[in-house]
């Protein structure tokens, strides 16, 4: 086998200990391998990476075990910067049949990375795993929050009370008012209904009928509850809405460009460059960018038949906001999205096409960032002349007679693959 490196590390790594193996290649046969295990504590962990400079060592590769690797990967990049780090997807290293154990594992790996018979995953600086960290952090208080609006119309509707059935958002300026006046109780249905806003003011007698139930006291004690921690959850996400963007001023250019894609705004941004980052060389090109992100569509063919094969897993994160985006562009009216939306629902159906839609985005974003040029809307593709004779003879089929169907002009190439 091809030898990329003379010297290599593999690390196996746990949450109480790191076991380290360093394979010198003496010659053209002989290799000398050392390993040693060492605690997760930060100590120890600088005398890890003190005996792998001491022993020169040009690259490191480990398996993203949790979050056990980060440690690891941060003393790595302090005390060794001139060590490439390798974070190695687990799927890959394939152990050989036989007795398995942890000194095992980190010479296998070691071995992997010295010839090259693994591919290193992307592995974020230390500025965008900060921007990371807040961003993931902001999705789950987003998810949070969600659920305990979902807790609070529960409570609403075990009561009878039927806020939802006449208010579009219930969380909005009348709901919220309406949700007070419910939490802090002795008010008639009519002073509630009297709170509406706006075109609510037009179902009065509606909203009053609504706000007619059975509100024990104890619904009435966990609706408190429940408003405080929304109150709180509100007043967390505007912190943290404030430090992501602060996070996101290096990235002000990027911001810019991708601030012209539909569907796409400041803190889905923020997400998407905390992500992948704003240097794509990292990827190589689009399709492996999307195979990442788990956007691809899948593969399985044998003997000639195709077989069922959903996409494959990826960045989760990503690939969540990506189709949050998606669904917000093709709800935008005269866009390439809603209209490719349009000829994909009929097909595959609206879950499958929407995840095409966030595929066709991430490329989008790809050749922005890679060539630092704003989004172009693509120029429409006229129909092939198939496509125009199965319309013809469809519309024929239903009895419509087409005396002098005309060819549509050639098509002009698109700004996006």
């Amino acid at each position: 086998m091809e030898v990329l490196y003379d010297i290599s590390c593999g690390i196996d790594v746990h949450r109480d200990t790191v076991v380290v193996t360093v394979r010198k290649r003496n010659g053209l046969s002989k290799e000398h391998v050392e390993t040693r295990t060492f605690e997760t504590f930060h100590d120890a962990l600088l005398k890890m990476a003190a005996w792998l400079v001491e022993h020169d060592v040009p690259i490191v590769g480990l398996e993203s075990t949790g979050v056990y690797w980060k440690p690891v990967v941060r003393v790595l990049q302090e005390q060794a910067p001139r060590c490439v780090i390798w974070l190695v997807n687990p799927a890959e290293v394939k152990k050989v049949p036989g007795r398995k154990t942890d000194v095992n594992d980190s010479q296998w790996l070691s071995k992997l990375v010295m010839h090259g018979l693994v591919s290193p995953s992307f592995l974020p600086g230390p500025e965008l795993e900060e921007l990371r960290k807040l961003t993931r952090y902001r999705t789950r208080v987003v998810a949070q929050q969600t659920s305990t609006k979902n807790r609070v119309l529960k409570e609403l509707e075990s009561s009878c009370i039927k806020l939802a059935s006449v208010c579009s958002d219930v969380f909005g300026a009348s709901g919220r008012a309406m949700l007070d006046a419910l939490r802090e109780g002795g008010h008639t249905p009519h002073a509630i209904a009297q709170l509406a806003r706006g075109r609510m003011r037009s179902k009065l007698d509606l909203v009053e009928r609504a706000v007619t139930g059975s509100f024990s006291t104890a619904t009435q004690f966990v609706l408190k509850q429940l408003l405080r921690t929304l109150d709180q959850i509100q007043s967390d996400l505007g912190e943290l809405d404030a430090a992501i963007r602060q996070r996101l001023a290096p990235y002000t250019a990027e911001v810019e460009l991708l601030r012209s894609v539909p569907g796409l705004e400041v803190l889905s941004i923020a997400a998407i460059v905390a992500e992948i980052g704003p240097d794509m060389s990292v990827f190589g090109g689009a399709d492996k960018l999307a195979a990442w992100s788990g956007l691809s569509p899948g593969s399985n063919e044998s003997a000639g038949k195709a077989k069922s094969a959903p996409t494959r897993k990826g960045d989760k994160y990503l690939r969540t906001r990506l189709v949050q985006a998606a669904w917000s562009a093709v709800k935008t009216r005269g866009t390439f999205w809603k209209q490719k939306f349009g000829q994909l629902v009929a097909r595959l159906g609206p879950k499958k096409s929407i995840v095409a839609i966030a595929r066709k985005m991430l490329v989008a974003t790809f050749y922005i960032l890679r060539d630092g040029t704003p989004y172009r809307e693509p120029v429409p593709v006229p129909p092939s002349p198939r496509s125009v004779r199965r319309l013809v003879e469809r519309l024929e089929a239903l009895g419509y007679q087409i005396v002098h169907p005309q060819a549509l002009p050639l098509a002009l190439p698109q700004t996006l693959p």
